[in-house]
């Protein structure tokens, strides 16, 4: 017999979901704990998020101002992965000032995605994007399911935080029969302390907002490059160098000097070594020196590394580009 597949069992729980939105509308629309029960518990449960586990799943979680946050969905190393806000089926789920006072207090615990629902409507939200309106939206819809699983699959499966993710090494096999080990001594089974996780990181698409002076994540520690490589970080200035070493060694006809895009009539990449005081870094384009202008706020670094990358070929997109906090 196969095995049932995930997205089937989602869009049957989904399904389940819409049927019990329309046979209790009147209850649920008056309710949020009615709705969060029949509604909204059911999806996170689909989605392999166990809201009998508080610590995969922290209910009310109290933030500044004493707000209360009715879900904290949490990877098993304790890291944040999404946060839900729940409302009464049929209720306003973007009410102008109160979604953003929801946004800034789901956002201090830097989660990778922040969610209002009313168990049909699902909006979500970055925290890489500068306005009040949902990256993406989703409802779910009796006659279409199908798309709206695959959205919440995307944005909110449990596995992207490392549930329910068992990779065992591999076992070298003659024939089907397990090799004995080389040693006459019994092999160790591996044990619970044996294994070693690593934590996922949680990388947010690159933006100036992410640099700003309103933002609540602190330092970036990891950067994603669209050639797929992953450099550790101290500085926001880290971030504008990589970029730059990837520009330059993909870009063989960069013009320069090149002008910045922070603001300054001054030169981010040349020929010319900067003034003595100033802050640069050497490199290396066309196998001669060329020099980065870095004297800039983390604002302006982010904006002219995302400036730099856009000189990337076109199959390397700059908006692949994410930092780790």
């Amino acid at each position: 017999m196969p095995t049932p597949s995930p997205l089937a069992s989602l869009v049957a729980a989904l399904a389940h979901v819409c049927h019990q939105a329309e046979q209790n509308h009147a209850l649920l629309s008056k309710n949020e704990a009615a709705t969060r029960a029949a509604l909204i518990d059911p999806v996170l449960r689909a989605l392999g998020w166990d809201t009998a586990d508080v610590r995969m799943v922290e209910p009310e979680r109290t933030v500044e101002n004493k707000q209360s946050l009715d879900y904290v969905l949490k990877g098993p190393t304790g890291v944040i992965q999404s946060v839900v806000e729940a409302k009464k089926l049929g209720e306003s789920l973007d009410k102008l000032g109160h979604v953003g006072a929801l946004i800034g207090y789901a956002f201090s615990l830097k989660p990778v995605s922040f969610f209002i629902t009313d168990g049909l409507n699902w909006h979500c939200y970055s925290p890489g994007h500068s306005h009040y309106e949902p990256t993406s939206i989703i409802e779910l819809r009796t006659d279409n399911l199908l798309p709206a699983a695959l959205q919440l699959l995307q944005l909110l499966d449990a596995a992207h935080g490392g549930h329910g993710l068992v990779i065992a090494p591999a076992t070298p096999t003659i024939s089907g029969a397990i090799m004995a080990p080389a040693s006459s001594k019994p092999r160790p089974q591996p044990t619970a302390k044996s294994v070693t996780t690593v934590p996922a990181r949680n990388y947010y698409p690159l933006s100036v907002d992410l640099a700003g002076p309103d933002s609540q994540l602190g330092k970036p520690q990891w950067l994603r490059l669209p050639d797929g490589t992953e450099h550790a970080l101290k500085t926001w200035k880290d971030i504008l160098l990589k970029a730059a070493e990837l520009v330059l060694q993909s870009q063989d006809k960069l013009p320069l000097p090149l002008l910045d895009k922070a603001g300054k009539k001054t030169a981010l990449l040349s020929w010319v070594q900067p003034k003595a005081g100033l802050s640069f870094n050497k490199l290396t384009y066309q196998s001669k020196p060329a020099y980065l202008y870095t004297n800039y706020s983390a604002t302006a670094c982010v904006a002219n590394a995302l400036y730099l990358l856009q000189h990337l070929p076109k199959s390397a997109a700059a908006a692949d580009t994410a930092v780790a906090f």
